[in-house]
């Protein structure tokens, strides 16, 4: 799978759309793999609507599952992205410039709290590599206004143990 390509193409059919998952990670420097894509939507669309644009919308296992032109699987967020409103992942998006396409991920304080808070071992194993990658980097204000109570905290000791 070229995740680019992929990318750019999700870009120009779901637009506005925010990569919060691995692609995102990837972008951010994080050398991994990754066998779906999570995005973040402002206007979610119908099953109708992501058929006449070419995507596959099925139920397996008793959830609906996206997947693009190529059958990536795509995990769709139209509400908030593990806690964090959809109207702060887009406000707070970077913009990046992939084959001539311009495309958004999300941003790396977003991203340190998504890892942090799914807790699974890619996702721990995602945050130490963005930690020790950016430490110098992290814009605590944006951390705090995302943050739940003691999640700061936390996040300042794993980047502290780590730098």
């Amino acid at each position: 799978m070229n995740l680019d390509k992929t990318a750019v193409q999700i870009s120009k059919d779901l637009k506005p759309v925010v990569f919060v998952g691995a692609y995102a990670a990837i972008q951010h420097g994080v050398t991994r793999s990754t066998r779906d894509i999570d995005i973040a939507l402002a206007t979610p669309k119908t099953d109708e609507e992501l058929e006449k644009l070419g995507y596959q919308v099925n139920e397996e296992r008793g959830k609906r599952i996206v997947r693009t032109k190529d059958g990536t699987k795509i995990d769709i967020y139209t509400k908030d992205v593990s806690g964090i409103s959809i109207e702060e992942i887009f406000a707070s998006a970077l913009a990046i410039q992939k084959a001539g396409t311009t495309i958004k991920i999300v941003c790396l304080e977003a991203l340190l709290l998504r890892k942090m808070r799914a807790g699974r071992p890619q996702d721990n194993e995602d945050l130490r590599r963005l930690c020790r990658l950016h430490w110098k980097k992290i814009r605590w204000d944006l951390v705090e206004s995302m943050a739940r109570s003691l999640e700061t905290v936390r996040l300042r000791q794993y980047v502290t143990a780590l730098s």
